[in-house]
């Protein structure tokens, strides 16, 4: 009897740990909670440190957050019973709760299996001010606004190239041979193929 009590509890445990792990399909609708992922590993288990917990003397509520933070050299945040000393550049990238960035400076225009970043603008100084004042204006390195790739079975990534992009799509000879007998300008091809192939290979993030 106590046995069966055992497993009938050990059952209970891992079901409503299955639970609390379960990965829904990425769709536009998804919403990254504000937080910084310091690995893509933690961005593909939606689990980011948030800004509750960052050591710092900043505004967290306020809508500028996330640009003053990355604008300082360093900041903190403790993890496993240590704390974690962070460069923005070294991030894999945070969210704001409405735009995904990778890094400091790419921000996700298209989230899959084939991700498609751009190349913003950022904050390259920090005011003195303790709280700056939400008209006040960091000043900011300009972005080229090129476009780049982020491969999420592997974590490369690199310059959207068509040679590179189509490497990734031979992955599906299906649907490689598609795109080679679709009709067009490469860069809409290049583009109408990458939702396509979004859409054949999906990923999963777990809901929080």
């Amino acid at each position: 009897m106590k046995n069966k009590i055992l497993f009938l509890l050990l059952g209970l445990l891992i079901s409503t740990s299955s639970f609390a792990q379960k990965k829904v399909r990425y769709t536009e609708d998804f919403y990254f909670e504000r937080g910084i992922y310091s690995s893509i590993e933690q961005w593909k288990q939606n689990d980011p440190v948030k800004p509750k917990d960052i050591i710092t003397d900043l505004d967290k509520t306020s809508p500028r957050f996330f640009q003053y933070l990355m604008a300082k050299e360093s900041f903190r945040y403790p993890s496993n019973n240590e704390i974690i000393y962070q460069k923005p550049k070294d991030l894999f990238g945070y969210s704001d709760g409405e735009h995904l960035f990778h890094s400091n400076k790419y921000r996700f225009e298209t989230i899959g299996s084939i991700s498609v970043l751009k190349e913003v603008d950022v904050v390259d100084s920090y005011s003195s001010f303790i709280k700056p004042s939400e008209s006040y204006e960091a000043e900011r390195e300009e972005g080229s606004g090129k476009l780049f790739i982020l491969d999420y079975e592997t974590g490369e990534f690199f310059k959207c190239k068509p040679a590179k992009v189509k490497a990734l799509f031979k992955r599906d000879p299906k649907l490689y041979a598609e795109y080679q007998k679709a009709k067009g300008s490469r860069k809409d091809k290049i583009d109408r193929f990458i939702k396509e192939y979004n859409f054949r290979h999906p990923i999963y993030f777990p809901k929080k």
